[in-house]
């Protein structure tokens, strides 16, 4: 397994259990203990994990840390990039899309490049940098104040350009994800920005790494009901996934 693969399996396992020893960690990846250490100091350097004696602890043991944005991007890359690989096959020529923040909407904006027209409203200055020089796409930056480490714009400017705007499809990520308390986020500035990205599309689009799907966030964005599609991947837990698809809403697992 790929040093970074296991980096996140790693990270994953301990927000799953909520926390491992070394000795649990070393079992299951079959790896030395002393691999194990740096491993688990790489991830607390991250700000990912915390490390508590003999072992280490899911920052997401409470409501869900957000880490900064260059924390994230390399956590489930692989996963990821399948994830964005599906979203892309359900765009369709002349669409209008709304693309959210975060390192999964990146991938997915790379995914995007070969469509042969899309217009498309993102509040990511990763993604809007992304597109910018994309002939086939008509790229339009919402603006407004810059949410610091996360590259992402929020506040009253980026509220009234969305206000203004209708589309397709809306894609959108997430902090948790819950079959009870539906779609979670941590963080007032940017939930006021994903609602109004909801109110926007006519097709409501989740797309989150299967971690997502262990955490509890502080602050509700959705119902369930109100997503049409939900993209993850197939480490996703069975039995979550069914949970989920029995509630009526369309889970897919890649």
């Amino acid at each position: 397994m790929l040093p970074e693969k296991r980096l996140s399996e790693i990270k994953n396992v301990i927000d799953a259990k909520k926390s491992c020893s070394i000795n649990e960690i070393a079992g299951m990846f079959n790896i030395s203990k002393a691999t194990v250490r740096r491993d688990l100091k790489m991830l607390a350097d991250r700000d990912v994990i915390r490390l508590t004696r003999g072992g280490a602890m899911s920052i997401a043991s409470g409501t869900t840390y957000d880490p900064p944005y260059a924390m994230k991007k390399d956590l489930n890359h692989d996963e990821k990039k399948r994830i964005a690989k599906r979203a892309a096959e359900l765009v369709n020529d002349g669409e209008t899309l709304v693309i959210d923040s975060g390192s999964t909407m990146l991938e997915f904006a790379r995914a995007l490049r070969s469509f042969k027209q899309v217009t498309v409203a993102t509040n990511d200055l990763i993604v809007a940098y992304e597109l910018a020089n994309v002939k086939s796409i008509d790229l339009t930056f919402v603006g407004g104040s810059i949410r610091k480490n996360f590259y992402a714009s929020h506040g009253y400017f980026a509220q009234m350009a969305l206000e203004q705007i209708n589309s397709d499809k809306a894609f959108l990520g997430i902090d948790a994800l819950d079959y009870t308390k539906g779609c979670m986020v941590t963080n007032m500035e940017e939930l006021v920005i994903k609602k109004l990205m909801l109110t926007s599309a006519k097709e409501r689009i989740v797309l989150c790494d299967h971690s997502k799907f262990y955490n509890v966030a502080f602050l509700k964005l959705c119902e369930l009901a109100q997503i049409n599609r939900i993209i993850t991947g197939y480490e996703l837990d069975e039995k979550i996934y069914r949970h989920i698809a029995d509630e009526g809403v369309h889970i897919e697992r890649v």
